[in-house]
């Protein structure tokens, strides 16, 4: 009885030693994965805008902060609402030196580049790591005050108004925006932020879709003026700006801005990535340089959070564009 007694203590305390050293292994492995040569930060865009400069601040940062051993390398590949980009990254499988940012119209540009395009849930996330406000934006001029005004008019005739937009989320966004109100415009696509606000300040359209950066100076100039905002709550900056919600609308559109990577990056890559993201957005040159020169809000989600929010914007964004004739 006594031998079996102790013989059973034996096996037990054999399988506790066994499952610390695998733990143990597990945590060597994990901290095992480093960059060893520089490492690429694509910005899928021309420079000067969104996505180049949240590219070159975190590549910035991470040299003057010293969270890698190697440097990081931003390489610009515009064209094709960011599929070009996020394509040539997608037949990057299992390169752990290659990183992209990335935002809602990462998601859209792949879905309407259609046939034989990556999907965005090919790719690896990394990190959330702020969401930008979207804001419906007409001149200082403007006989709408209101978006009740703008609703009102719409409703008088379909297509009578135009809105201008500077990607395929943009237009998502747009389209949201008509279901929630029960009324139809005109969208009027440009190439960049810039492009709409031409457009604006011309009186070639009523209204655009802007990030702050894109229309902060003219609003400044007053030569402009916010009218509502897509977001949950209020911002301070633009403190005296309503929500949709608060006119009824039921309109909340994340334009999130994270880090993801190549398919096929091992889990040690991935946690490295991580972690040095979750570094940098507690660094106070994110915090003052980034969010709040740009406007931005704090909103971090890890690899798996991110995951789901990616995946969730990519069923809203088909079942939009579709509805638009963009995709089968």
């Amino acid at each position: 009885m006594r031998t079996d007694w102790f013989s059973q203590k034996l096996v037990r305390m054999v399988v506790l030693a066994l499952m610390a050293a695998l733990f143990f292994t597990g945590q060597v492995l994990a901290a095992e994965f480093k960059p060893s040569k520089p490492i690429t930060m694509v910005a899928p865009a021309a420079p000067g805008g969104g996505s180049d400069v949240l590219s070159r601040t975190i590549a910035q940062i991470v040299a003057n902060e010293k969270l890698s051993p190697q440097p990081m390398v931003v390489q610009n590949i515009p064209g094709g609402g960011q599929a070009i980009a996020l394509t040539q990254v997608a037949q990057q499988k299992g390169n752990t030196h290659m990183l992209v940012v990335a935002n809602p119209a990462s998601v859209a540009g792949l879905l309407v580049a259609g046939k034989g395009a990556p999907s965005i849930r090919d790719l690896t996330m990394i990190a959330q790591l702020a969401l930008d406000e979207q804001l419906i934006v007409v001149k200082s001029d403007s006989r709408f005050k209101s978006i009740q005004d703008i609703i009102a008019e719409s409703k008088k005739k379909e297509n009578s108004l135009s809105i201008a937009g500077s990607d395929q989320a943009d237009r998502v966004c747009s389209r949201l925006f008509e279901k929630a109100a029960g009324i139809k415009m005109r969208y009027a696509p440009f190439n960049s932020g810039g492009e709409n606000m031409a457009a604006l300040l011309g009186g070639h359209v009523d209204m655009m879709w802007a990030n702050p950066p894109e229309f902060v100076a003219q609003y400044e100039a007053k030569a402009v003026r916010p009218i509502i905002l897509a977001q949950e709550n209020r911002i301070s900056r633009f403190k005296d700006v309503p929500t949709f919600k608060e006119n009824g609308i039921d309109l909340v559109f994340k334009f999130f801005r994270g880090v993801i990577a190549p398919p096929g990056l091992s889990p040690e890559a991935v946690a490295y990535y991580e972690a040095m993201m979750k570094k940098l957005i507690e660094t106070k040159a994110w915090k003052e340089n980034y969010l709040a020169k740009n406007m931005l809000s704090p909103a971090w989600q890890t690899s798996k959070e991110f995951t789901k929010t990616i995946n969730g914007s990519e069923v809203v964004f088909a079942e939009t564009l579709k509805e638009l004739g963009l995709i089968k």
